[in-house]
């Protein structure tokens, strides 16, 4: 009879499982076509570190290993679940390897204390989830019942595997089992019968088997989806440099003037609708958690903009899934994301600083989705913020977002004693390429000065193009102008290459993220460096001696393009190392945690309502009591001394990049700089 029950509930539950997995699998291709099988040994790998051993989650201390002990727990306990399953035919069936051997052995010893550890992880996680109620957390009754599932299954097991050991004559503890023998103790010291003990034993025996099915027939419908597509949604991660945007065929046919197949369809341009994302785009929709790590670190939300990066991805999945029926049955409108799903204020709330996908444990990708939505609003709609739309027109007409003339783009230079080499590919080394920060913003071109110092003094080979640099297109590519990055690229590709050029020393992160990771997927294949990168070298050779004591407890702000996007979180620490009297001080919120400046994602050409990001990232630095605050990127720069002299600070806390404390270390800047009155002291030898 139990073989019966079994077996129907089995196939009932599996047949539902299977209509509800196909409907969800059939509805992933509404989204477009994407290859996501390249590099399959790297994508192998990376599933192992970030799905299997949870790279990510130890970032939340206490609920990411809370997290752990119940995913890893699951994946031991099924191999018992299916234990159970097969005993409904054989009472003594061991899955044929774990009877009475030392591997059968290790095995429930190890299965007893994993499900102690799963029902302790899981009643704190319902414990944070109904008491505590953390505001980055959808709270919803399927998150609470899946937790009592868990909860209910394991406390089954122990009785079920407590009558087990009952049979065999166990009545106290054994440490072969220790948790399921002290039960069986409890049944002993009660004096319960025989029958007593079997009926609690068979309660719980059926409890687990048949919560597991109800268990997986809820997955579909929920957050706890995840639990299925977590893993293939990081196998299937976008794999390029995280700097790097996709591409958009349909303005690529557009700028070579191919024909439409279809006369009678307009071109999308980015994504207008749902349709538009790709299969691994609705994947992400399946996946996420709704844990709200991303929110919760997300500069916009926590200055209280409208963009809630969880709260929009799960608006649109529900979207996706309200019209299952007209998809499924092929008789879908076209019905437009904005503004009937999301409001146009959250795509242009983001930043591009990457704080929500560093921290999403199961890889979904946010900063992509809103550009191609960024794409739609300015290419096929032609609607960006009225700001915005001016520096795209200062880039189409002069190829920088003031819309300055590039005759002024080498003014930056007035005041060297030196002159700076026009560059030879022959003679020079390096190229260096400012960028239109450095090159038109006055307070950025004091940067710009220190570097060309620093430079000649460690004999570096570089050139530079003066008022012949283009700009690289970065805002315009991150706003959504994608034909006009396109138009800029491909001519700066072809006329970098035409130079010979094969290094590139650049000093702001935005354009070293553009060329490093962007050109060459457009035959831009260059060596580029960023200066905090060269200068650290070079002071590591002993090229640059920092000789003038800077006596100032100092904090670093990471940039995000810099330190998120490519990882270059020590070289301007080892250049504020080098210099002697330097304190360098680090606050909670550096290095991978470090928060943007704001400015990022076309953002510093964008009016900002509400709270300003600038003035949030700026409480956070002076929490390290610094004297000064470094940075090393002019966009940065400019957003951290604003929100300085929002704070009446400007004149006590210097805001410079690092290669300024470095000229003035080594004895080629003005140390007034510093806000310091004192004299500079150099080291001796």
């Amino acid at each position: 009879m139990g073989a019966i029950a079994m077996v129907v509930s089995i196939v009932v539950a599996f047949a539902v499982f299977g209509w509800s997995a196909y409907r969800r699998l059939r509805l992933l291709e509404v989204g477009g076509a994407e290859n996501r099988f390249s590099d399959l040994g790297k994508r192998l790998w990376h599933t192992i570190a970030i799905a299997f051993f949870q790279k990510k989650m130890p970032k939340y201390k206490v609920m990411g290993p809370i997290h752990m002990v119940i995913f890893w727990g699951f994946l031991i306990l099924l191999i018992n679940t299916l234990m159970l399953w097969g005993r409904a035919f054989d009472e003594s069936f061991h899955l044929w390897i774990l009877g009475d051997n030392p591997l059968g052995h290790a095995y429930f010893f190890v299965k007893d204390i994993v499900a102690v550890a799963v029902l302790v992880a899981a009643f704190l996680a319902a414990l944070n989830r109904v008491v505590l109620r953390p505001a980055r957390m959808t709270q919803s009754f399927e998150a609470v019942l899946i937790l009592a599932i868990i909860v209910v299954m394991m406390l089954a097991d122990l009785m079920y595997w407590g009558w087990q050991l009952r049979l065999e004559g166990i009545d106290g503890f054994d440490a072969s089992e220790p948790f399921a023998s002290l039960v069986a103790g409890l049944y002993a010291s009660f004096d319960l019968a025989p029958s007593t003990v079997a009926l609690l034993g068979t309660i719980g025996y059926w409890a687990h088997s048949l919560l597991v099915l109800i268990f997986l027939n809820i997955l579909p419908y929920g957050k706890h989806f995840h639990v299925i597509t977590a893993i293939p949604n990081v196998f299937f991660d976008d794999l390029s440099p995280r700097g790097r945007l996709p591409r958009d065929e349909n303005i690529e046919k557009v700028l070579r003037e191919e024909d439409e197949e279809d006369g009678d369809e307009e071109p999308v341009f980015g994504v207008n609708k749902i349709q538009d994302f790709t299969w691994k785009d609705i994947l992400d929709m399946y996946t996420c958690t709704e844990c709200g790590r991303c929110t919760d670190n997300c500069p916009a939300a926590k200055t209280n903009k409208p963009l809630r990066p969880k709260t929009n991805l799960c608006e649109m999945r529900d979207h996706l899934y309200h019209r299952q029926a007209e998809f499924l049955t092929g008789k879908a409108e076209n019905k437009e994301l904005i503004p009937d799903v999301v409001d146009p204020e959250v795509i242009w709330s983001c930043t591009t600083c990457r704080a929500c996908e560093e921290e999403c444990p199961v890889s979904i990708k946010y900063v992509d989705k809103f550009v191609r939505m960024r794409r739609d609003l300015v290419e096929a709609r032609g609607e960006p913020p009225a700001e915005l739309a001016t520096a795209l027109r200062g880039m189409e007409t002069n190829a920088n977002p003031w819309n300055i003339s590039s005759m002024d783009r080498d003014k930056w230079m007035e005041g060297l004693d030196q002159e700076v080499p026009a560059f030879d590919p022959e003679e020079h080394e390096y190229l260096l390429y400012l960028g239109c920060m450095y090159s038109f913003d006055d307070r950025a071109q004091r940067i710009s000065r220190s570097l060309v110092k620093l430079l000649d003094k460690a004999g570096v080979s570089y050139g530079y193009l003066g008022s012949d640099e283009p700009c690289c297109g970065e805002t315009a590519r991150r706003g959504g102008s994608e034909s006009n990055f396109r138009m800029m690229v491909d001519m700066n590709v072809e006329a970098f290459n035409e130079m010979g050029v094969k290094k590139i020393i650049t000093g702001c992160p935005h354009c070293f993220n553009t060329l490093t990771n962007e050109y060459p997927e457009f035959g831009g294949n260059w060596e580029v460096v960023h200066h905090s990168k060269l200068l650290a070298d070079l002071v590591d050779q002993g090229k640059l001696r920092p000789e003038h004591r800077i006596n100032q407890a100092v904090v670093y702000h990471d940039g995000c393009y810099l330190g998120r996007y490519n990882d270059v979180y020590a070289p301007p620490r080892r250049i504020l190392g080098a210099i002697p009297g330097v304190e360098l001080r680090e606050i909670k919120e550096s290095e991978k945690r470090g928060m943007c400046c704001g400015a990022g994602g076309a953002r510093f050409f964008m009016e900002e309502s509400g709270e300003r990001v600038n003035r949030l990232r700026t409480d956070q630095l002076l929490a390290a009591d610094p004297k000064s605050i470094a940075s090393a990127c002019p966009y940065c720069m400019t957003m951290l001394s604003d929100a300085l002299k929002d704070k009446d600070l400007y004149e006590d806390k210097a805001q410079l990049d690092v290669a300024e404390m470095l000229a003035i270390s080594c004895g080629l800047d003005d140390r007034r700089l510093l806000h310091e009155e004192t004299e500079t002291e150099k080291v001796a030898n």
